[in-house]
């Protein structure tokens, strides 16, 4: 956002400097990207999300006999120093990051090549008529534009939704593909679907803490299993934090138009076949829940 200008290929490259930065517990690069300069830890819009930045040393006013809690986390742990995450940070095993439209993974490679970090990656893949469905929800102009600046399609051009996911199912399928044949991925890539988290998710989650060599207590099982099976709107919140997962998978077969749909396989039918989703030939298949529409026997594959 603060370099709007540039496509998301040569965005790449910055993207990856910030990411490495943080993985060290480094935070500096914040003061480039941040409002304020990023002097604090309310400066990140989603800090709360993190319950490590919600307890000390990141929050001085945390209060132990409460636990944690996002909601009450916002408004009592504003105008603490990033310093303090940078504190935070040092204290754990284990940094997790979730990024968002990394187009090209070939980018990230020297981060696997830093002898302090032992970088593992999950690849979180999802049908594309539901990303295109999800993406209409939101006013992504920008982000569109960044991500089409190398097509020809400027911003006095008019775009559609299907080349946003021409572009973004193609680099899927190459991010999968080139994780099979690499060596220096062997053993640290996963790819796992959105639906299968949703369907089976504590089973899903169980595999991925495998895979990071982390353990999962039987209190987190207990955690992910409520989160993702009753619905709790929080009054003004940002996000709706828990909800029963299964539903919301296929609302696309309902909300979504069949023109819209039938567009968006054109363009990501690669990535469909990749990981196994299966087009639906007319309205009535698309509303009919007995016609599966995700491959149930898909594997997940590692690097």
């Amino acid at each position: 956002m603060k370099l709007q200008g540039e496509s998301s290929e040569l965005l790449h490259y910055p993207l990856r400097d910030v990411v490495h930065s943080l993985f060290n517990c480094d935070v500096t690069p914040f003061r480039h990207y941040l409002p304020k300069e990023g002097k604090y830890i309310h400066d990140m819009r989603f800090f709360a999300e993190s319950q490590a930045l919600c307890i000390p040393p990141a929050c001085s006013s945390f209060i132990p006999s409460e636990g944690y809690d996002r909601i009450k986390c916002l408004y009592r742990c504003v105008n603490n120093s990033m310093d303090r995450a940078e504190e935070a940070c040092q204290m754990y095993s284990h940094v997790v990051m979730k990024t968002v439209r990394i187009l090209d993974l070939s980018t990230i490679f020297p981060l696997l090549e830093d002898p302090y970090l032992n970088l593992r990656i999950i690849h979180l893949v999802r049908d594309p008529r539901a990303v295109a469905l999800s993406r209409k929800g939101f006013s992504l102009i920008t982000d569109d534009h960044i991500l089409l600046k190398n097509e020809g399609i400027s911003k006095d051009k008019n775009y559609t939704i299907s080349n946003v996911m021409d572009k973004t199912c193609k680099a899927q399928v190459d991010i999968t593909r080139l994780a099979r044949t690499s060596k220096s991925l062997n053993g640290r890539y996963m790819v796992i679907r959105h639906e299968d988290l949703a369907k089976n998710p504590v089973e899903s989650v169980r595999k991925m803490f495998d895979f990071a060599e982390l353990e999962l207590t039987e209190h987190m099982k207990k955690w992910i299993y409520n989160i993702t099976h009753v619905e709790v709107r929080e009054g003004g919140d940002v996000l709706t934090f828990s909800r029963v997962s299964s539903k919301v998978i296929e609302k696309w077969r309902t909300a979504a138009d069949f023109n819209f749909v039938h567009q968006i396989q054109l363009m990501c039918k690669g990535a469909m076949r990749e990981f196994g989703y299966f087009p639906v030939r007319s309205r009535m298949a698309q509303l009919n829940k007995s016609v599966e529409v995700i491959m149930t026997n898909w594997s997940q594959t590692e690097g």
